[in-house]
This record gives C-alpha cells, sequence and structure tokens, in this order.
C-alpha cells in the first residue's frame, strides 16, 4: 500500500504518539490485542490501522458485541481466509456468548482478535458482567487510548485535518481556540469532528467565528451548574444514583479495588443510571457532605461509612436498582 500507516490518526501529543508506537508494535504479533479508551477516542480507528500494516496484509471483519450473534460470531471465527476479527465493545456480550469466544480462542489460534472497550482495563477486570475467564485471554496486548482533554494541544491539528477532508482550509478566530480549550469533550475526537462539521455547514465567509460554534459549546457542564441547586429533599433519580454510587463503592471496597471517579462513572454507564465523571463527583461531594463516605487521594479512592451503610440499608427497600 502506497498509503502512509496510521494516516487517518492525527496528533504530535506524546500520549497519541506513543499509542501509535505500540499499535504498531502490536500489529507484528499474533496474540490478543485489547484497546480501550474513552467513546470517540478512535478505537475503531486503531484496529483498522492495525490491520492495514499487518504482515501478511489482513482484512478486518467488524463484529459490533451489542447486536452479535452467535451464528455470525461463530461463522467470523471459522474463516479461513487472512483476516483480523475485531470485536468492537467486547464488554456487551452475554455471558453465554463471553464463553462461546473463550472457546474460538482456545480452538481457533490462527484468528488474530482485537478487541476493544469504552470501559478502562480497570473497570473491565472488576464488572461483575465481564467474565475474569475472558478479560485475562483478551488483555495479552493492552492499548489504552488517551482521552482528548488528556491531549488538547492536538485540538488544532484535529480540527485543521477535519475541515481539509471536507476541502476547507478557514482561518480560526482566537476566541473560537479559546472555547474549545475550555470545553470538556465529553465525546472525545468523535465530538469535535462533529461541531467542525457543524460550522463548516453554516460558514458563509473564510473565517469560523464563535457563532459559528454549536450552542453547547458555548454553555457546558449545565450539570454543575445545577448541583448547587440540589440541597433540598432527594428527587427518584437523585436516590437512584446514590443508591448506585453507594453499593458501588461498598463492592469495590469489599474487593479492595478504588473507587475512583472514573471508574464509578465507566460502572454507570453498565447499567440504566449514566454519569460522567462530573457528574460523579458532584454525587460524591453531596455524599461525603452528609458523612456517608469519605474520599481518599489517589489509590485510596472513596470509602462508604458507617452512616453511609445505613443510608443505603433505608433507600434499598424501595429504590430499584439495576
Amino acid at each position: 500500500m502506497a498509503t502512509q500507516s496510521f494516516a487517518s490518526i492525527y496528533g504530535d501529543h506524546q500520549d497519541i504518539k506513543h499509542a501509535i508506537h505500540l499499535a504498531k508494535q502490536f500489529s507484528k504479533n499474533e496474540q490478543p490485542v485489547l484497546i480501550t479508551g474513552d467513546i470517540g477516542t478512535g478505537k475503531t480507528l486503531f484496529a483498522q490501522e492495525m490491520a492495514n500494516v499487518s504482515v501478511p496484509h489482513a482484512s478486518l471483519t467488524h463484529m459490533y458485541c451489542p447486536i452479535l450473534n452467535e451464528e455470525t460470531l461463530q461463522n467470523a471465527f471459522t474463516e479461513k481466509n487472512n483476516h483480523i476479527l475485531y470485536l468492537d465493545e467486547i464488554g456487551a456480550l452475554s455471558i453465554s456468548m463471553q464463553h462461546q469466544v473463550i472457546h474460538f480462542l482456545e480452538t481457533s489460534p490462527a484468528t488474530k482478535v482485537i478487541a476493544s472497550s469504552s470501559l478502562s482495563i480497570e473497570a473491565l477486570r472488576v464488572s461483575s458482567t465481564f467474565l475474569p475467564e475472558l478479560f485475562y485471554r483478551l488483555n495479552v496486548l493492552h492499548l489504552a487510548l488517551p482521552a482528548l482533554a488528556e491531549r488538547k494541544t492536538d485540538i488544532p491539528v484535529l480540527t485543521n485535518a477535519f475541515f481539509q477532508k471536507l476541502n476547507m482550509a478557514p482561518d480560526i478566530d482566537p476566541s473560537v481556540w479559546e472555547a474549545l480549550q475550555q470545553y470538556p469533550f465529553e465525546g472525545n475526537v468523535q465530538e469535535l469532528k462533529n461541531i467542525v462539521h457543524y460550522a463548516a455547514s453554516i460558514l458563509e465567509g473564510h473565517t469560523v467565528f464563535l457563532h459559528h460554534l454549536p450552542p453547547f459549546v458555548l454553555a457546558p457542564l449545565p450539570s454543575a451548574v445545577k448541583g448547587k441547586k440540589e440541597e433540598h429533599q432527594l428527587t427518584l433519580m437523585e436516590k437512584q444514583e446514590f443508591v448506585f454510587l453507594l453499593e458501588a463503592i461498598k463492592s469495590l471496597n469489599e474487593k479492595g479495588e478504588a473507587a475512583s471517579r472514573r471508574i464509578l462513572s465507566e460502572l454507570s454507564k453498565q447499567g440504566d443510571i449514566p454519569l460522567t465523571p462530573q457528574q460523579v463527583r458532584n454525587r460524591l461531594d453531596d455524599l461525603e457532605k452528609k458523612a456517608y463516605v469519605t474520599k481518599g487521594k489517589g489509590r485510596a479512592g472513596t470509602k462508604i461509612t458507617l452512616e453511609g451503610l445505613s443510608f443505603l440499608k433505608s433507600l434499598d427497600g424501595y429504590i430499584p436498582v439495576q
């Protein structure tokens, strides 16, 4: 192939350069690769680029796990052509399907597997819905992709690259760069790409100004403002969130695992109460003020108190928890 390897991955930050370096090295190895990263960080792009540079060159068979059935999975593992099987969002597989993957990994060693998950490696490991046997079979070569918030110096590189793909090269007003630097980008690179497409669709001149950005970019984190007004009686949603957080913290404490904001946020996305890290932080602040938890620094994480256990017991009887 004449195209440059990993040409679809943009960025000069050391974290993304390190990820590309590891991905190139892993492409030379037949062992399973487990890619983790938040939504929108480019897990599928990395998987495709790894297939592109593999020797011999292999096609990528993309299996989206949330809608995957056993027959499709079995056919993918029994294909004889040179291909790499990509199991996208592996944590969404049912337990029975996870057993199938374990079986195929044991009986089809010629098939290289790349799996991905929006959960971190720590959250996958402690998840009650992901088999430890599968985790340790897949977690041979681990590739962690950085969030855009961790490499905001790449925002100009990415923005210009996305405009170039649209055959555009507009000037960018300094106020736009400032707004983008302040935005949290919970949708990561994909969200920045969406913002560029929005601006491109309404741009009439040659310069992108603030009014060309989506309105939500200029008013981020409404939950942080709202959280200051939630001092009165708990709503049903708040009670459900508190029950989830206290039960998750209690479970992690019992396992000797650190109950960090990141892991609590990732675990929440497995159920019906998804919380961003910022929302988790706000809820933990409320729980700490009520002496239901204590927040430690670093690896200590958050601990549930006796008052928290009592409060959890008082709520658990009538608040449904998924």
